[in-house]
């Protein structure tokens, strides 16, 4: 197969998070999160957003929440630890603390009031690679 060479630019990807209680979880986002309500309609759905992340809180009316998880990646290790800060004391549960791993990246994972899950890293090895490389 013969690839096309594609002209249009994908926007940022915004994620659907599934909550069980949509009033709830916006007031989870605003308050220990520190995101801010841009739109709600009705009981369904409500986009949040904080800086540059937009995020879907869509309620799951039926059958099983699954929770998902998002990557956020942030400038540098220090605003990681800042992040990790800002959100401790905002009692964000924080089931892995801000840590370097083996595969090259410093991060911690945060969870929300419905067990969705932000793993929040700087990736440490890439920028030595570029350099070297």
């Amino acid at each position: 197969m013969v690839s096309q060479k594609m002209t249009i630019k994908l926007p940022t990807p915004i994620p659907q998070i599934p909550v069980r209680d949509l009033d709830l979880a916006i007031s989870f986002y605003q308050s220990r999160l520190g995101f801010a309500l841009d739109w709600k309609y009705e009981d369904g759905i409500a986009g949040v957003s904080r800086e540059q992340a937009r995020l879907f809180l869509d309620r799951v009316v039926e059958g099983p929440l699954h929770p998902v998880r998002v990557w956020l990646n942030l400038n540098s290790v220090s605003d990681v630890d800042a992040l990790h800060r800002d959100w401790q004391k905002a009692g964000v549960p924080i089931p892995s603390a801000p840590g370097q791993k083996p595969w090259g990246i410093y991060e911690f994972i945060a969870e929300d009031c419905d067990g969705n899950s932000y793993r929040v890293f700087y990736d440490t090895d890439t920028p030595t690679k570029q350099k070297t490389g």
